[in-house]
């Protein structure tokens, strides 16, 4: 919450939200946007962690890693990276964040599956997930209307008997 106007502002930013969201910008209003982040942070059963990524040298807060779908009964979650601050983007901190976050999910939260999702259009993100080792599980045809055209939402996902034998994960970024 102390950095609650940082992620307002990139909650409304129209080019993240391209990328991250199946639906239109809605430029919501701060205080509906504190009081919505406030509830979901205060809700122990929300089955949502939003981890904040700080660059290491300086500490500024670059971007957000989202694990929601938390399923503590069928051990899978849902694991979303986005490097808001364009400055950081393209130098392999989402990469890092991402990992850290898939590796937490197995190791801190017990989980036996981690999923992801990409338009068809965010090649880059594919590309991270089938670096990791992701498979392809499905596509959600025509999902979101995105610039007046229907994109597909492709479902990528990893086991933890995959991760385990991945060497994908003991990669640094450099």
């Amino acid at each position: 919450m102390d950095n609650i106007k940082t992620h307002h502002a990139w909650n409304n930013d129209p080019e993240l939200n391209y990328f991250d969201s199946d639906f239109p910008l809605d430029m919501e209003p701060i205080s509906s946007f504190r009081q919505r982040m406030q509830e979901m942070l205060n809700d122990p059963n929300s089955g949502i962690l939003i981890l904040e990524i700080h660059h290491e040298a300086d500490q500024k807060l670059i971007g957000i890693v989202d694990i929601h779908g938390i399923d503590p009964i069928n051990k899978r979650c849902i694991i979303e990276c986005t490097i808001a601050d364009r400055s950081y983007q393209n130098q392999g901190y989402g990469t890092a964040a991402f990992r850290d976050a898939v590796r937490f999910s197995f190791e801190e939260l017990g989980m036996n599956k981690v999923m992801s999702a990409a338009f068809d259009f965010n090649e880059k993100w594919i590309r991270i997930l089938k670096n990791h080792g992701f498979t392809l599980e499905g596509t959600l045809r025509e999902h979101a209307l995105k610039n007046n055209e229907y994109a597909d939402k492709l479902i990528f996902s990893i086991l933890k008997s995959e991760f385990v034998d991945s060497e994908h994960f003991q990669m640094s970024v450099s």
